[in-house]
């Protein structure tokens, strides 16, 4: 397609175009081994961008690049034939032609060093994904497109015939790779190269390498983790902050829920599939469904969302719907009161939770947070929450008050002698099975609507920046669900007010029908 000229916004000159006729004239369709290489339109315009030339110089655009895509969409097909045209086909800029538009040449011409192409993963069937790929389409009819573009085709290499060159797939640790003069890397599956197999280490490793040959390198890869500091991670990290030279590929689905019906579902898929016509997303609303399917786990793989097991444990929409800041508790109230204390830099939360005929209500007694411009050395006011404690007890009738004995326990062991020991509870939320039950019951309430909320922006904020980790536990109430317990999210904000929110509604709905009599002032003598 001719270039014709910086003049038209959004045109570019790339050997992209030249690529894909390439790749009709030599390799076979995945499918049909007697078709030729036909990409989608989506495809197309990938490769399109990713051999962008600069329309002075000629130069290659991008140093590096990487496609989040979701499973089975095509990446690896797709990087088989990227990297075999980086061993034989026209990658190099060689100039202009009658029309504008430009030529490549391969690499190990005009001066160009020998092309060494590297295919790396963190395992080896993890680069038979690729490697793979490009094994069938080179000894397909025969090995007809091996023998035209003269390549000696192996299990575990290709060699050009005609002059230099080599293309492997590697797993080999970092070290080993330092300083080879690799002129194109793959790196498969970068959701997997974390710091505790070496695979960051390998990742800068292989692009220094590049670098000096005036090479690139693409990654591919599902959606990571968040938190895990995957090389995956890292580049959408360096492509959110706008790094120089990084093409970065990503279709997202829209945001969905785990029980949106199926039409949703598939809508969902529709997008993050695009014209990848080969994927069932009937099939794939199936497996989504079935019960062994993590939803997490379908969000990453199949929706294309970074997530992990971690999902939040709410929704802003849902948890603003259920706020009720026309609810006045009054004096006297019975009221179960939840507890999650801190030294210094976390938050320590005082929250109550009333019966309303029978359905919960959750409201702020006191969060004690460390103050923006606060010392060093700045330490939770003991006093003043010994005070509130105090009030609480003095103003309602508290039925039972749970606490996460952490950093407090001393306190808390007061408080059970002046009020009650068992009107004053320990709760160790380190505790799998206790707070997993914990949580659940919160959930439950408030996905079924069975529980309402002061809006308290603090409380807000931390409920918010919870997130569900998944826990495997087994006790004698286990009922086959999966189990969660509530803990911070990758961006590490407060979530204590929620958790003295989640024990506050365990108290109101387990304390006991009828309060002990206590004195109330007994610690302060």
């Amino acid at each position: 397609m001719p270039w014709r000229g910086p003049q038209y916004p959004g045109e570019f000159p790339s050997l992209g175009w030249s690529l894909l006729e390439w790749w009709a004239d030599f390799l076979p369709a995945p499918s049909d081994p007697d078709a030729p290489l036909l990409l989608t339109d989506e495809q197309a315009r990938l490769v399109v961008r990713w051999w962008a030339l600069d329309p002075v110089t000629g130069a290659l655009r991008y140093r590096r690049g990487c496609s989040r895509r979701s499973k089975g969409w095509g990446k690896s097909p797709l990087e088989a034939a990227k990297a075999l045209a980086e061993l034989a086909g026209p990658v190099r800029f060689a100039g202009w032609d009658a029309r504008g538009d430009p030529v490549g040449r391969p690499w190990g011409t005009a001066g160009d060093p020998s092309p060494w192409v590297q295919i790396a993963a963190c395992s080896e069937d993890q680069t038979d994904n690729t490697y793979g790929a490009l094994y069938e389409a080179l000894t397909a009819n025969d090995g007809r497109a091996a023998d035209d573009l003269r390549i000696d085709v192996g299990l575990t290499r290709c060699f050009l015939t005609d002059r230099p060159g080599r293309l492997e797939p590697v797993t080999a640790s970092a070290g080993s790779r330092e300083g080879q003069r690799v002129t194109y890397a793959t790196l498969d599956e970068t959701h997997l190269w974390l710091p505790s197999n070496g695979g960051r280490k390998l990742a800068r490793t292989l692009r220094r390498n590049v670098a000096k040959m005036s090479g690139r390198s693409y990654e591919t890869t599902n959606s990571y983790t968040p938190g895990e500091r995957s090389v995956a991670e890292d580049t959408h990290k360096a492509a959110d902050q706008g790094a120089a030279g990084l093409f970065y590929d990503a279709v997202e689905a829209p945001e969905v829920r785990e029980d949106a019906p199926d039409t949703e579902l598939r809508a969902a898929l529709a997008v993050a599939y695009g014209d990848a016509h080969w994927v069932d997303l009937d099939r794939l609303v199936a497996e989504i469904r079935d019960p062994d399917t993590e939803w997490e786990e379908a969000l990453r793989f199949f929706f294309n969302r970074p997530t992990d097991d971690r999902l939040k444990a709410v929704e802003a929409a849902r948890w603003t719907a259920l706020a009720r800041p026309d609810i006045q508790v009054p004096h006297g109230a019975r009221v179960g009161l939840g507890f999650d204390g801190s030294i210094s830099d976390d938050a320590t939360a005082l929250r109550g939770c009333v019966l309303l005929h029978g359905k919960p209500h959750t409201f702020v007694i006191r969060v004690w947070t460390r103050p923006p411009n606060a010392p060093r050395g700045w330490r939770i006011p003991r006093t003043e929450v010994h005070e509130t404690v105090a009030w609480a007890f003095d103003h309602y009738q508290v039925g039972l008050m749970l606490c996460d004995p952490a950093k407090w326990h001393t306190e808390i062991e007061g408080w059970a002698q002046a009020y009650g020991e068992d009107r004053v509870v320990f709760f160790d939320t380190n505790s799998l099975i206790r707070m997993s039950r914990a949580c659940d019951r919160w959930l439950t309430a408030v996905a079924e609507g069975a529980y309402s909320h002061d809006g308290d922006p603090v409380t807000t904020d931390h409920v918010l920046a919870m997130h569900r980790k998944k826990v495997h536990v087994r006790d004698a109430d286990d009922d086959g669900r999966t189990k969660y317990v509530f803990v911070k999210g990758p961006d590490r904000r407060k979530i204590d007010a929620g958790i003295s929110d989640v024990l506050a509604l365990q108290a109101a709905v387990t304390m006991p029908d009828q309060p002990p009599a206590a004195d109330p002032w007994a610690l302060y003598g």
